[in-house]
């Protein structure tokens, strides 16, 4: 905004499409950033399974994923049950499908939201230094929710933990916190109507203060500048 480049390009397109195009853009590299994590993690983890891990160990994990899992057997040589468990999960690809899957969903639609948010700041502002009063607002959801995730690790059903997983601008972290203790599918998927719902509201409002912002140079503004704005 600044360097003066914003006005030619506007001239080209329209500022709405401009702030879609950068959110879009940068979620498109984010995804993939995303992809190569998983393919590292599955590789990766294959890899320690097959060399680092201790038949018995392995052979108890696979047991545990079939069902046939002797408890009392496995606690008796000395295998720890807790860490079979996890590789039981870490093999299973259900587990996998569902967990990268429900992570990929609650990715995009955290980023997207707050991503619509910010991209309303940056073009209300002239510099850094004039966001700060701004970003506070957006930023404390994000704190509360991993607040919150590492309680709902916990206590997955507990009512702090099931509300703040409902909650748009805190369900893509909380959320992750829960789904590995194998919540119903119904909070999921109402979770996720909520969080892109949300989305769609905070684009229509987030574009609506970027088409004016983007052309306001030398003042600072205020929350009483961004509801006028919005109002045009």
């Amino acid at each position: 905004k600044s360097s003066k480049v914003l006005e030619v390009m506007v001239a080209t397109v329209r500022p709405y499409q401009l702030m879609m195009g950068k959110i879009l853009g940068i979620a498109s590299v984010a995804v993939l950033q995303f992809v190569i994590w998983i393919v590292i993690i599955i590789v990766g983890g294959s890899v320690v399974m097959q060399f680092l891990m201790p038949t018995e160990m392995v052979e108890s994990a696979a047991a545990i994923s079939a069902g046939t899992a002797d408890m009392a057997a496995m606690e008796s040589a000395g295998v720890d049950i807790e860490l079979a468990a996890m590789l039981a999960n870490a093999t299973d690809i259900g587990f996998l499908v569902r967990f990268f899957g429900s992570f990929l969903l609650y990715f995009l639609g955290g980023y997207l939201l707050y991503a619509a948010m910010f991209a309303a700041v940056g073009s209300a502002v002239d510099n850094v230094q004039d966001a700060q009063q701004f970003q506070t607002p957006i930023t404390m959801p994000i704190i509360i929710g991993f607040l919150v995730m590492m309680f709902a690790m916990k206590e997955p059903h507990a009512q702090l933990s099931m509300w703040c997983s409902m909650i748009p601008f805190t369900s893509p972290i909380v959320m992750m916190g829960r789904i590995p203790s194998g919540i119903p599918t119904w909070e999921i998927i109402l979770s996720l109507v909520l969080l892109y719902s949300t989305f769609v509201v905070m684009v229509w409002v987030a574009g609506k203060i970027y088409r004016v912002g983007i052309f306001m140079h030398g003042k600072k503004p205020s929350f009483k500048d961004l509801y006028r704005w919005l109002k045009y």
